[in-house]
């Protein structure tokens, strides 16, 4: 694949990420990490993932103020911030094989649990499920850039509903996203690829359209279709990106 199609590629998984992300407050890491992890080496793309995250959330974010819950944005963000540098170095043992494997198993087991607890009637309160699902999340955004399957679960499991849970995504992924780059960059010295700056220009440019075009589906797409979307995208993905990792370890 050039170097052309490969960012063509990128801004066109940006443009449907963030539109998916918009719909369901969830999304983005899921459907684009095992593609740019693929694509891009596992150090360049979880970093592309947790960089292009802030932007799309700092987008969205405005639209969305309102219906934050700030209280539950302080007690699963704050967790995830301290747990970022622990999981970071212990990151520093893990080879690409088990990144590809790690991204690809997370989003499996994530879209799964999500998928079976849809229908079931146990419902979690209290501060402690918040702490536990923030401390999952960051340790999950900082080794393969995926925090949302936690974040999914734990929306299930407290009824949490639609328009608070993906408003108060937004400062939540602002938040992990900052302190997980900042602790790849420092901790396992990763980098962002290296894009043609019109690549860059146009993942922003992706993310305002489809965050644009998210806002105005919201009045026609149902939920459900949308959630839809994202499994299946999301488990294309997940499954290469762990049939990428399988064949990493067979051949080393």
């Amino acid at each position: 694949m050039t170097s052309l199609m490969m960012t063509l590629l990128v801004v066109l998984l940006v443009v449907v990420a963030t539109v998916l992300q918009r719909l369901t407050g969830l999304g983005f890491a899921m459907l684009v990490t095992p593609f740019f992890v693929i694509l891009l080496g596992t150090h360049a793309g979880v970093m592309l993932t947790t960089l292009l995250a802030i932007v799309a959330s700092v987008v969205m974010l405005p639209s969305m103020w309102r219906h934050v819950d700030w209280s539950a944005v302080v007690w699963i963000g704050a967790p995830a911030v301290l747990i970022i540098p622990a999981a970071s170095w212990a990151g520093r043992w893990f080879d690409s094989a088990i990144i590809y494997l790690l991204v690809g198993g997370i989003v499996l087991i994530g879209l799964s649990a999500s998928l079976a607890l849809q229908r079931a009637t146990v419902t979690v309160t209290g501060k402690t499920p918040q702490v536990l699902t923030g401390a999952i999340a960051g340790a999950g955004t900082v080794l393969a850039g995926i925090g949302g399957p936690s974040m999914t679960i734990y929306g299930v499991l407290s009824r949490w509903p639609m328009l608070s849970f993906a408003a108060s995504m937004q400062p939540l992924w602002i938040v992990i996203c900052v302190a997980a780059g900042l602790s790849r960059w420092l901790i396992l010295g990763s980098t962002p690829p290296d894009f043609p700056w019109w690549g860059w220009l146009g993942c922003v440019l992706g993310i305002v359209l489809g965050a644009s075009a998210g806002q105005r589906l919201r009045r026609v797409v149902d939920d459900r279709w949308a959630f839809r979307i994202v499994v299946v995208i999301a488990m294309i993905g997940a499954l290469l990106s762990v049939g990428t990792g399988i064949a990493g370890l067979l051949g080393s």
